[in-house]
């Protein structure tokens, strides 16, 4: 009998091997009931076709003839690695020049939020609490906390719907421990609807080590202090998340600054130099990770083929109420409920010069389809849409053929 304990206890220890071998994890059930599925559609009704979508991909993001410095996808089905390719530069030849690769370190921006937010999921169960539940006594204490502080849920968080105060810049500041502590005290003096703010992420920073303590045989967490949540954030995230998945030491610290993984403008050439991020420690829980395409792929498809990560009724939960994941336009889900998580970071709001990251994974459960698709650049012309999801979206759809 094939176990998950005996797939891990051949997965090599090596961190590009290991991510490679994540096309091994998905269960041979999960494989049948699709296929048997789409053998039972009649023959005059389209079918998915996955070389189609992989073109597509490739086609949309090229469209307008300046493809990104570098980018790279992945498309798996029932958790297996179908189709995957990289193209282009991590560093430009004025940065001394490296090919991007599958296993090339990127910043996965606002990704970061999904991982988080089955983080969250894992520590309400084991709390025996609900989304519903109010965050306010695992805030730390010393903080004041502002008006409608005391009414504010795990949901209103996830689901970005919690009126605070803040905005999408500024990190370091906004997004640091006294940022938090400064918005809490602030409170609630928006309209509780849907805005979408890096803050109600960050504050998982405090939350998650906050929950995590409360639990029999934690290690020693002091929410007071700054540098103890950081920690213990990126601690519970790696022994709950990525070593359950056999991915070693993922964190939001960027590989050696000369080597790392830089971030374009799609008009720089070949002359200008990149963007550099440096340590997002500081100011992580909606945001920051490094991490390969493959590694997001492999969490992709733990998340979606197994209970590894979460149940089977967590996972239902955030897709229900898009937790930790964006919410799209129905009308451009035609086959079956979609659901991604998009992140980018810019220097500019002007896209012609604006330089930064863009990545989005979105899965398909209706085809046993996921994907992921990161690229180091901004400004990059794609078929129909400024929007990476939009047009994964649309490179999906169209690829439902006759049989």
């Amino acid at each position: 009998m094939i176990t998950m304990s005996n797939i891990f206890s051949n997965l090599n220890k090596s961190k590009l091997v290991n991510t490679l071998f994540f096309l091994s994890i998905v269960l041979a059930f999960t494989s049948c009931e699709v296929e048997d599925t789409l053998n039972e559609l009649q023959t005059n009704t389209p079918v998915f076709d996955i070389e189609t979508f992989e073109q597509n991909l490739i086609d949309y993001v090229e469209a307008g003839g300046d493809s990104p410095i570098g980018w790279a996808y992945t498309i798996s089905r029932n958790g297996n690695l179908e189709k995957s390719n990289a193209y282009g530069k991590a560093r430009n030849a004025a940065d001394g020049s490296m090919d991007f690769a599958l296993n090339k370190e990127i910043n996965i921006a606002s990704v970061s939020k999904f991982y988080t937010a089955i983080a969250v999921m894992q520590l309400l169960e084991a709390n025996n609490l609900t989304i519903e539940d109010d965050i306010v006594d695992w805030l730390p204490n010393t903080w004041v906390k502002g008006p409608g502080v005391s009414n504010l849920s795990f949901k209103d968080l996830l689901k970005h719907e919690s009126g605070l105060q803040s905005t999408n810049n500024n990190f370091d500041t906004t997004l640091g421990y006294q940022g938090l502590k400064d918005c809490i005290e602030t409170g609630v003096v928006n309209a509780k609807t849907r805005n979408y703010l890096n803050v109600n992420f960050a504050l998982y920073r405090v939350l998650i080590p906050s929950l995590w303590s409360n639990l029999n045989g934690s290690p020693a967490i002091d929410i007071e202090n700054d540098a103890n949540t950081q920690f213990m954030y990126l601690l519970y995230m790696q022994e709950n998340i990525f070593d359950r998945l056999s991915l070693p030491l993922v964190g939001c610290f960027p590989e050696d600054r000369t080597v790392s993984t830089l971030y374009y403008n799609v008009n720089d050439g070949s002359n200008n130099g990149g963007q550099y991020y440096g340590s997002w420690n500081n100011k992580s829980g909606g945001g920051g990770y490094f991490m390969t395409t493959l590694e997001m792929a492999k969490v992709n498809a733990y998340f979606e083929h197994t209970e590894i990560l979460v149940s089977k009724e967590q996972r239902d939960e955030m897709k229900l109420h898009r937790l930790g994941m964006d919410i799209a336009d129905p009308a451009d889900e035609t086959h079956g409920n979609y659901y991604g998580k998009a992140g980018s970071i810019g220097t500019s709001s002007d896209p012609s010069i604006s330089q930064g990251v863009r990545t989005q994974i979105v899965m398909f459960p209706g085809t046993g389809v996921d994907c992921v698709v990161v690229m180091n650049s901004q400004g990059v012309t794609l078929q129909g849409t400024t929007s990476l999801r939009q047009m994964i979206y649309d490179a999906y759809n169209a690829s439902w053929v006759q049989p």
